[in-house]
Parts: structure tokens; C-alpha cells; sequence
């Protein structure tokens, strides 16, 4: 068994890391407690970059396929169904 492991182990059932209190998100938010004002703005900072992170990555995969024509006959039978509707 590792340190970390037996760490585990030995922490009592009621600690905060565990309970929903400690959750974060589930806390009630008091008023005036500067604690919490700077965990919510890392937490949307983290969020921010994430996003970040992950716009990057789609325009990276997807801008080429985006930016590619579309074809003629996909074209032609988006073409015929609207005349199907109108009819």
C-alpha cells in the first residue's frame, strides 16, 4: 500500500473534501466573504480557458471542412424538396 493510499484510508468519513458541502458549486454563497469571491473567479477563469481551449480545438478540426463547397447534387435535392413543400 502507497502513502497516498493509506492517506485515503485514514481520513475520516465526515471530512469536507468529501462531504456536498465541500463541493463547491453546492455551497451557499454568503455575502462578503472574500474566500469565496476568489474561488468563483478561479473556477471561471479555469472555465474561460477551457473553453478557450476547446474552441481552438474545433475550429483547428473542423474549419477545413466547414470552408470545403457543398456539392451539386446534395444542392440539387435540397432544391427538389423545397419545390416538393411549396407544391
Amino acid at each position: 500500500m502507497t502513502r497516498s493510499e493509506a492517506a485515503v484510508l485514514e481520513r475520516p468519513a465526515a471530512s469536507p473534501s468529501f462531504s456536498a458541502v465541500g463541493m463547491g458549486k453546492s455551497e451557499q454563497k454568503r455575502p462578503g466573504d472574500p474566500a469565496k469571491a476568489g474561488a468563483e473567479q478561479e473556477g471561471e477563469a479555469v472555465d474561460n480557458a477551457f473553453d478557450l481551449w476547446l474552441r481552438r480545438g474545433l475550429h483547428q478540426l473542423y474549419d477545413t471542412v466547414a470552408k470545403e463547397p457543398i456539392p451539386e447534387e446534395l444542392l440539387r435535392m435540397i432544391e427538389e424538396d423545397r419545390q416538393k413543400k411549396d407544391d
